[in-house]
């Protein structure tokens, strides 16, 4: 028999692309619709093993995919706000909510697919409510999914009769073989739902035998970690070591069943007398089986990672490692992650205005060129932020997260702005001081303190409620308290500039300049209160 083997190959190819696009598309739409709820209940829902096993299987078989989910972890291990230990069960509830795509695959209604995209198509069009768009979005995705496995099915119909290939697959027997093979396919395509697609059309045509198709599925889950290794390189350490520990469950699980493929395929024939759903049913066994084993043994495997992928040595060099290109993937997680460390460099900036009353009524020469270096961290961690936030705004956003990202731009400018200054304007001020060599009287330090507190306090305050504290009323933010010691001090001054003093107007400079100096800071934590939230 001749095969048309041009148009064999592009329709199989054209297949697998629709299925791949179907996939994503309906990944897209199904994190769409999730929102932020997914980071919410995944922080509620790792308190330990088990409860981030149910996470991490209800987040991947909702957003079918189980990269969102190891994002959203490693999110949280480079926030601080998990354990890296914790991470192990939702990677393993990842593993486990995989399978729910199998299942789906299996089922015969690839006939409905154009009717799905029609559908899904018409709901993004029609209805303009977020919530429908989203809808036709995961109906349109589905309806890819099954065409292309319709568009995959036909075009390797002839071969059920192609002596050569019958010949070729009946060398899947060779169970390892058909592991590397399963492995291969599935990095080279970066997908194991593509590989468990094809290899139900396969077993569906009767072109794979059930147990070597279970093997194509073993070698499969060992693909995909080939895929988490990649997206790992070059990305923060929490990142390496949750691609290590997916590594390590999955090819300790593919280890395990390789001598007892025969006695799986037994239980998956008794299950079901189709194919397709032996397949499915047989890569769900499988996933099931190795998380009920690991997850007893989450205590070890954390030891064995961590002594796998120890912490750097040397320090780092980036001051906010966690705003890393690998977390964009998620938009809400990157925005969380970007507020974390606008916080971080809040408190950064925190530590200069601390200092900075004291250093420029009476620091040394030495003490200012400290406060002015400690400026430069806050300068880099300001460009790192903003760097981050730029790859955001680059990406589709919708009203609130836009709104949120210019919110956030506007905070890490005022901090930036605080910093300078602190170690710009007080900084020259107190060298104006020294330069000229007096100092100013006990009563005018006194009230020019207790000013600066007071600005310093709401600073902090304003900070507080960017990282989302409840802040009781705090008077240190009230414009009409602040404007009240303000002028108090200010027309102390001004008395103060009649009396008889050589020295008089070189003061007054100095006091009006740290005046000033105090009036923007407090002008400065205004701005800042008003992007809390």
């Amino acid at each position: 028999m001749d095969l048309n083997w041009w148009t064999l190959i592009v329709l199989l190819l054209g297949g697998l692309a629709l299925f791949l696009h179907g996939m994503n598309v309906m990944t897209d739409g199904l994190k769409a619709a999730a929102g932020s709820n997914m980071k919410r209940f995944l922080k509620a829902m790792t308190r330990n093993r088990w409860t981030s096993l149910l996470a991490g299987t209800g987040i991947t078989a909702i957003i079918q995919s189980s990269s969102v989910t190891t994002v959203l972890a490693v999110g949280f291990v480079s926030a601080e706000l998990l354990s890296f230990q914790s991470t192990l069960g939702v990677i393993l509830g990842a593993n486990l909510g995989t399978t729910i795509t199998a299942q789906i695959i299996a089922f015969k209604i690839t006939s409905a697919s154009w009717v799905m995209i029609a559908f899904g198509y018409l709901f993004r069009v029609i209805f303009a409510k977020k919530s429908y768009k989203e809808f036709g979005t995961i109906v349109l995705g589905l309806g890819m999914v099954f065409l292309g496995m319709t568009v995959m099915s036909e075009a390797t119909e002839p071969l059920k009769t192609y002596e050569p290939f019958i010949h070729l697959m009946k060398g899947l027997d060779n169970h390892l073989l058909a592991i590397l093979i399963g492995t291969a396919f599935t990095a080279a395509v970066q997908s194991s739902s593509a590989t468990t697609g094809v290899v139900i059309v396969l077993a569906s045509q009767g072109l794979v035998s059930i147990d070597g198709g279970i093997a194509l599925i073993l070698g499969a889950n060992v693909g995909t970690c080939v895929t988490a290794l990649l997206s790992a390189l070059g990305k923060p350490r929490e990142a390496m070591r949750v691609a290590m520990a997916h590594v390590f469950f999955n090819v300790a699980g593919v280890m395990l069943w390789f001598g007892f493929i025969e006695q799986l395929k037994e239980i998956v024939q008794f299950i079901s007398n189709e194919e397709a759903r032996q397949i499915a049913n047989a890569h769900t066994l499988f996933n099931t089986a190795n998380t009920v084993l690991f997850i007893w043994l989450v205590h070890p495997v954390t030891k064995l990672i961590l002594w796998l992928v120890p912490e750097k040595k040397r320090e780092e060099k980036i001051l906010f490692p966690e705003l890393h290109s690998y977390f964009l993937e998620d938009k809400s997680m990157a925005l969380d992650l970007a507020s974390q460390s606008i916080v971080k460099l809040g408190k950064r900036t925190l530590k200069i205005i601390d200092k900075g009353i004291i250093i420029a009524t009476s620091g040394t020469a030495t003490e200012l060129i400290g406060l002015r270096k400690k400026d430069i961290s806050v300068d880099r961690g300001h460009a790192e932020i903003l760097r981050f936030l730029q790859q955001i705004r680059r990406m589709t956003l919708s009203n609130e997260e836009a709104k949120k990202l210019e919110l956030q731009v506007e905070a890490v400018n005022v901090l930036e702005t605080a910093a300078d200054l602190i170690t710009t304007n007080l900084v020259e001020a107190a060298e104006h001081r020294i330069d000229k060599g007096f100092q100013p009287s006990e009563t005018t330090l006194s009230m020019l303190t207790k000013l600066y507190d007071l600005a310093a306090s709401a600073f902090a305050s304003a900070l507080d409620e960017f990282s989302g504290k409840e802040i009781p009323g705090n008077d240190a933010l009230n414009k009409e308290t602040f404007k009240a010691q303000f002028q108090e001090v200010r027309s102390y001054l001004t008395q103060r500039l009649t009396e008889e003093d050589e020295m008089r107007i070189s003061i007054y400079r100095f006091e009006s300049e740290i005046l000033e100096a105090i009036r923007r800071l407090h002008s400065l934590s205004r701005r800042l209160e008003r992007k809390a939230g």
